[in-house]
């Protein structure tokens, strides 16, 4: 077999190739229906809308349409997993339909974001988005279920897969990272509306060709298709039936749906939350999100740890319940519960439940490839049959029913209600404004309903998954899902069960999980840095951001300077306008020495924010 992944950077590079299609997916999910319909994100003018107040598509028909589109994203997998898993070219099997339907996913991505049909043309702009949407959908399904196909294959171990798997829940991390953090910053800094910015992003689709240079197959390398192992082919309904029969496969997809209907609820409804529902700007959001994404490596590293010791059942498990734990705190921190004017409080809430979430949320990521390569790869070796890319299809099409549920059907009716404390029922409306002249009452007093029901509804299904985990084996080792296969096919021979191998070296070094975590939050970080250091600049004419800004961010140690000058440029204002410094030069030098790089130095950080609050405020 050849050896695709023959080093760390290599395995990096291939965890990477999938970045730009998910970063751009991801960004669609989060914004675009509110893009197209601003009901949720409250009465004032946002980037976040294509236009502020605008509603582009017809809200009663869009979200059957759209969800239609989802299931047929799903669907479409099925077909298209057995392209790719039975294909067999001079270029091997995964490769071709990856270049093939690269350039129709940018176009079709971009073409989605364009109402052609402008403010009056709504039922135009629904059947446009609705055709282009389901372009979209194919080309990207068709993309990411070859690459996600040749992992069975490229890597060679369980611990290799377990290594890769981690290293893209990182880059998928970062997706999030930079979807929920920083997109809210640039929009705001730039005065750019997301629909631009979606445009702007196009460029990133293209690391999706790292993977034909890296999969190690076709004519060249006599693999899988010439001299290589030769492996019994099979109809789709064959593969089909072996995958939904595949008891242990369905134990894991019973507990993924349920995974997927509250991660798809909270993701297409985190941005409303955060900025319709606590009313938060998007430096508040990037410091939620620093608590929620930059812990992800340190929590994959203990997620390992813990799986090694008690299994993956008992590790995913915990899982589920720190999420359920922390989607709470998006109500209990909500401006309905706290009210306008406490946003410590709301920040503290925010910043313990994205801890906690964290927690789960490389998991998230990990499992839904760890757990179908797993099961693919010892099946192949046990019966040689090669079918990896329809227990991916099979993952997809389930969540995608399911998402096109939470995200489409529920959510995006249930963000069309809207409730008051200063009158009794509830009233549908297409934004803050309607509903407010419904209710009789000012905009201030109407909070959007939807936000306030995701939590519990996402709380609800993180427990069922729960519940339902009891079925699934303790663990996915080869040797455990060998003896599950056994149980299913008695022929089947697993007493000589090829032992992987990992040349590359066992498990995770925790160092490069530390590493991973520091950028994590390093982008974060880098972003509050900017927006601090501008506001200082804002209050104190005389001081240099950029070069401070740079300093602290990329030297160790220069964090002491940058801090002491932005301390004591920022004491010189306060003099002025008589307001009481917080901290001192001290604790800004001990905390820049403890944590040398300044963008995770958040003693630092909170220390000069909450000057320039009193400032700003003064």
């Amino acid at each position: 077999m050849v050896k695709s992944l023959d080093s760390r950077g290599k395995e990096l590079l291939f965890s990477l190739s999938g970045f730009g299609p998910n970063f751009l997916m991801v960004l669609m999910g989060a914004y675009y229906t509110d893009a197209i319909n601003p009901a949720a994100l409250g009465s004032g003018n946002t980037f976040q809308a294509i236009m502020s107040g605008t509603c582009f598509i017809l809200p009663a028909i869009f979200p059957i349409l759209y969800a239609i589109g989802k299931v047929f994203d799903g669907i479409i997998d099925i077909p298209f997993a057995h392209i790719t898993d039975t294909l067999s070219t001079k270029w091997g099997r995964r490769r071709p339909p990856i270049a093939i339907c690269l350039i129709p996913m940018i176009v079709s991505y971009a073409l989605c974001w364009i109402p052609v049909g402008g403010p009056q043309g709504q039922l135009l702009n629904t059947i446009w988005v609705f055709f282009w949407s389901l372009v979209f959908f194919a080309t990207y399904t068709m993309c990411l279920i070859s690459f996600y196909g040749s992992l069975s294959t490229t890597c060679n171990s369980e611990s290799q897969r377990l290594r890769v798997s981690g290293y893209k829940s990182f880059f998928d991390t970062i997706s999030y990272c930079l979807v929920y953090a920083l997109v809210p910053l640039l929009l705001d800094a730039m005065k750019m509306h997301i629909d631009k910015f979606a445009l702007m992003g196009l460029p990133l689709m293209l690391t999706m060709i790292i993977p034909l240079f890296l999969i190690k197959e076709g004519e060249k390398y006599g693999y899988p298709e010439n001299e290589g192992m030769k492996e019994e082919k099979i109809t789709i309904w064959q593969s089909l039936k072996l995958t939904f029969s595949n008891k242990l496969f369905m134990s894991w997809t019973f507990v993924n749906c349920c995974t997927y209907f509250g991660l798809q609820m909270f993701l297409v409804g985190m941005n409303a939350m955060i900025v319709g529902g606590m009313g938060m700007n998007g430096l508040q959001m990037a410091i939620l999100n620093t608590c929620a994404f930059a812990p992800v490596p340190i929590m994959l590293y203990l997620f390992n740890k813990l799986k090694a010791k008690k299994g993956v059942r008992f590790t995913y498990q915990t899982c589920l319940l720190a999420f359920a734990v922390a989607i709470l705190s998006f109500f209990f921190g909500s401006l309905y519960v706290i009210g306008p004017n406490n946003k410590g409080l709301q920040m503290l809430i925010g910043c313990i439940g994205g801890v906690s979430g964290s927690w789960a949320i490389g998991s998230f990521f990990m499992m839904p490839y760890l757990v179908p390569s797993q099961i693919s790869s010892v099946e192949e070796k046990l019966t040689g049959r090669n079918h990896s890319a329809m227990y991916f299809a099979a993952n997809a099409v389930t969540t995608s029913i399911v998402g096109a549920i939470s995200g489409s059907l529920v959510y995006e009716n249930i963000k069309m209600l809207f409730i008051s404390k200063g009158a009794s029922g509830v009233v549908y409306a297409t934004n803050a404004a309607e509903a407010a002249s419904k209710f009789g009452l000012d905009t201030s007093n109407v909070f959007n309903l939807g936000t306030l029901m995701v939590p519990f509804i996402v709380c609800i299904v993180c427990i069922l998954g729960v519940i339902l985990a009891f079925r699934m084996p303790k663990d996915f080792s080869p040797e455990l899902v060998a003896k599950e296969l056994k149980k299913m096919d008695p022929s089947l021979d697993i007493s000589n069960i090829p032992v992987d191998v990992d040349e590359n070296g066992k498990g995770e070094f925790l160092p490069v999980m530390v590493g991973l975590s520091i950028l994590s939050g390093f982008i974060f970080g880098f972003i509050w840095t900017a927006y601090l250091f501008k506001s200082v600049r804002e209050q104190a004419k005389s001081f240099k951001a950029k070069l401070a800004w740079l300093l602290g961010c990329l030297i160790p140690f220069g964090g002491i300077i940058s801090a002491i000058k932005a301390f004591d440029a920022l004491k010189a204002e306060a003099d002025k306008k008589g307001v009481k410094m917080t901290g001192n030069k001290a604790v800004l030098t001990i905390s820049c020495i403890i944590l040398p790089i300044l963008p995770v130095n958040l003693i630092a950080l909170c220390i000069l924010q909450k000057n320039v609050n009193k400032l700003l405020e003064a």
